[in-house]
């Protein structure tokens, strides 16, 4: 669903932003119930519980949905390639697709087949990040308000790059906008550090900037 789908009255797409930007994880969930938002909650969605394998016949249903973004952990690219199939289809469709950093595999190779991206990996440690020109403009300072923070993350080089760090090339977050649909990576590891929720739902809508 769009942001026009969950705010009634204001026609400016900015303030649609900041209002959302300011709702609690509970009151998202509630918006997205009350406007039938299409939401998958968890694996357990489109995993079959007993034979731990994907549900053909739900991820067939997932497919008929239209959706503005998609947001997945790296494990399918590894494990799950039907998954896989599913989050390139609706990428192939417009969709933006966000990809969180669950096990950090250092080889991003099925990232650049996936989405013909230029993306590599350069380090996973702790490092000092500030949103540069780009990350300005698609994340903005209403969802990493800070101007600097001290953290973990995997770090990415290649085309997207939202972030500069102090003494080593690379982005814990980078996005490829082509058209509408986008592809970001979300490399951050520790929320206590940085709070993902903002940074997610900007990414989501990373194609608008």
């Amino acid at each position: 669903s769009t942001t026009s789908t969950y705010m009634d009255g204001s026609n400016d797409y900015g303030a649609k932003m900041k209002r959302l930007m300011s709702l609690g994880s509970q009151e998202l969930i509630k918006l997205s119930h009350k406007h039938k938002a299409s939401v998958v909650w968890s694996e357990e969605d489109i995993l079959n519980q007993q034979a731990m394998e994907v549900d053909m016949v739900r991820l067939r249903e997932l497919e008929k949905g239209d959706y503005q973004a998609i947001i997945v952990d790296d494990t399918c690219f590894m494990r799950e390639p039907d998954i896989t199939r599913f989050v390139s289809g609706q990428y192939q469709k417009g969709v933006s697709v966000v990809i969180v950093a669950i096990e950090g595999f250092y080889d991003l190779s099925p990232l650049r087949n996936c989405f013909d991206v230029d993306w590599n990996l350069s380090a996973y440690e702790r490092n000092t990040v500030r949103l540069n020109k780009l990350g300005k403009k698609i994340i903005g300072r209403e969802a990493f308000p800070e101007v600097s923070v001290y953290t973990k993350s995997h770090f990415v080089v290649g085309e997207g790059e939202l972030f500069h760090t102090n003494h080593r090339k690379g982005s814990p977050v980078v996005t490829v906008v082509r058209g509408s649909k986008s592809v970001s990576y979300f490399g951050f590891v520790n929320w206590r550090d940085v709070a993902y929720g903002g940074i997610l739902l900007k990414l989501c809508f990373a194609g608008r900037y």
